[in-house]
């Protein structure tokens, strides 16, 4: 959590303060802290069969890793892709609201005059009746999604809104349908065959493996099973945890770049410390069984 304690804006001389709080940075530096924590597990559960050959049943194992983290993994990783999610409608809204709140005081290193066009979309003048009020306007701002919202940035700023084939842009789709099918989960049911037969894939399965190729396989996340179903089982994991910090941080710098936005000191923008996701395996490799400690890779 981010407070800023400024004059009000306009500002006219008096002693009036203002305090803004922001939370869309601190959820981004809090889902790359949870992806490096899912990963201090998953090397862990990798260098059990060599820190333990005697556990040579693939369900032993899994028990093993079960009975030790298995509970937190689950709640790092899929707490890291909804924090990245929850960052990226977070930051849209703050910009806008921080145009309002502070004009050209805003910490997204806008013009005034941006900042005042911003300001309108947020919060427009009333309306006559025959027009509608501004707070069904508004109202129909708050439910739009928040592509539509980054896009409101861009056109109310005579700029061209986003290209839907950019790749940042196509992965934030992709991350904002995963943050849905989580926060709106639908059980997973498949049957299981002999030869390890699997159900068709999702729309949402087919975006993901196009960021991890072969990512069905039970080797890239330790912490399940061969016959658990892709999702959600297999995405909840560090991969995906890291891929969803990665995809919003890079998406906000998209948006950077198309607003030509150059940051200041302060400003609300990415840091790179929001693309720390995973520990040195160090002391993995000495010590299966002990914690990750935290420097970086």
């Amino acid at each position: 959590m981010n407070t800023i304690i400024a004059p009000a804006y306009p500002y006219d001389g008096s002693s009036s303060l203002i305090v803004r709080t922001y939370l869309s940075t601190s959820y981004l530096t809090s889902a790359a802290l949870l992806a490096r924590k899912a990963y201090a597990i998953e090397v862990v559960a990798v260098r059990l069969p060599e820190s333990a050959p005697i556990l040579v049943d693939e369900m032993e194992i899994v028990e093993r890793i079960g009975v030790l983290q298995r509970t937190e993994h689950h709640a790092y990783a899929s707490s890291a892709i909804v924090m990245s999610a929850l960052g990226l409608e977070a930051f849209v809204n703050e910009l806008f609201a921080d145009c309002e709140a502070a004009g050209a005081g805003n910490l997204f290193g806008l013009s005034g005059d941006q900042a005042e066009k911003l300001a309108l979309v947020w919060s427009p003048p009333q309306l006559s009746s025959e027009h509608g009020s501004s707070r069904k306007k508004y109202a129909d701002f708050e439910r739009e999604s928040a592509l539509r919202k980054y896009d409101r940035v861009l056109t109310a700023l005579n700029l061209p809104a986003l290209d839907k084939s950019a790749k940042p842009v196509m992965a934030m789709r992709t991350l904002m349908e995963l943050r849905h099918a989580l926060a709106h989960y639908k059980l997973a049911a498949h049957t299981a065959g002999e030869q390890g037969e699997r159900s068709a894939l999702s729309k949402l399965e087919e975006e993901l493996q196009q960021y991890f190729v072969d990512h069905d396989q039970p080797i890239h996340n330790p912490m399940t099973g061969e016959h658990n179903s892709y999702f959600p089982d297999r995405v909840i994991g560090h991969a995906v945890a890291e891929w969803s910090v990665q995809t919003a941080v890079a998406f906000l710098l998209h948006v950077q770049a198309r607003l030509s936005v150059t940051p200041r000191q302060g400003d609300r923008w990415p840091t790179t410390d929001m693309e720390m996701t995973r520990f040195e395996e160090r002391d993995a490799a000495s010590n299966p069984t002990a914690d990750v400690s935290p420097r970086w890779s």
